[in-house]
């Protein structure tokens, strides 16, 4: 599968009303609280991908957040995302065995990388806007599957 970056799939109006953008945080909060993420068909995935490619257009930066069983795991959906979001970064993380939390904000371009021992899986991307007008998009979203962008 050819990865797909957030602003390729994308077809974004210029200027989303503010219904589009309560829309698409109806449809992506339908992913908060599950403990894994949910098996999307590839109109599903498409349209998930749109959707962040919207707020990603719209937000001021994003904070990513990956549960993952293994580092390598991890490492391969944030760099993944991470190149979706139009971030280019090579991670080198040092070596860690069994789960792992790894999390990169791209205001700072740093990353945090700990042990996780709960039950978790997913990315998890948060918005942030200073724009008031835009404080609907501000949240947590997800979790997305790993493989939503490779």
């Amino acid at each position: 599968m050819i990865p797909v970056s957030l602003t390729e799939s994308a077809m974004v109006s210029p200027d989303p009303t503010t219904a589009d953008i309560a829309a698409i945080r109806k449809r992506l909060n339908q992913f908060s609280c599950l403990t894994t993420p949910p098996d999307l068909g590839e109109a599903e995935d498409e349209q998930v991908r749109q959707d962040l490619a919207t707020f990603n257009d719209l937000s001021d930066y994003q904070t990513l957040g990956i549960c993952a069983g293994s580092l390598a795991e991890a490492k391969t959906a944030m760099e993944a995302f991470l190149a979706a979001l139009g971030v280019t970064v090579t991670l080198d993380l040092p070596a860690r065995e069994g789960a792992v939390y790894l999390k990169f904000n791209t205001l700072k371009g740093a990353w945090y990388l700990d042990d996780y021992s709960g039950q978790s899986r997913g990315v998890l991307i948060t918005f942030h806007s200073s724009e008031p007008e835009l404080e609907d998009l501000v949240g947590t979203y997800g979790p997305f599957p790993f493989a939503l962008f490779s």
